[in-house]
């Protein structure tokens, strides 16, 4: 016979699964949502260089204090943009490969672009309206 508690500690663990996983697909889709605003042209494909600029354009929102690092001291001081600006900081860490704690514009641009990579699948660093809507489809790979 199974217990009371140990059938609420099943559910609460599957309860907590189905949140992990509802959170990484809306992070799936916040980061197409992010590719696909990288289309500056309006041509259907996101380049390199369109990726690289929208990276530029990140990290100088990132920069509040223009001292050309991301770091906690650009933190706002009030209010919900707080968690938003930690939120986006802590998405990037990974791009700080000196381990300093904070992100130099050089990083920003240098660190790797897993989903584009994935995307691409011609290699030509270019990704077609075709290659988006594939990886749109594939779940961007989270899977």
């Amino acid at each position: 016979m199974i217990s009371k508690t140990a059938i609420q500690a099943s559910l609460f663990a599957l309860a907590g699964g189905l949140m992990l996983i509802a959170a990484a697909d809306n992070a799936v889709a916040q980061s197409m949502d992010r590719l696909a605003d990288a289309d500056a042209n309006g041509d259907g494909n996101i380049e390199w260089q369109e990726m690289l600029d929208m990276r530029a354009g990140i990290f100088e929102r990132l920069d509040r204090n223009g001292d050309g690092f991301a770091d906690s001291t650009d933190t706002p001081r009030l209010g919900p943009a707080r968690s938003r600006f930690s939120e986006a900081l802590s998405s990037i860490q990974g791009a700080d490969t000196n381990s300093d704690g904070r992100i130099s514009k050089t990083e920003m641009l240098d660190a790797p672009a897993q989903m584009f990579e994935q995307g691409d699948t011609n290699g030509d660093k270019v990704l077609s309206a075709e290659e988006i809507t594939a990886l749109r489809e594939s779940g961007a790979g989270q899977r």
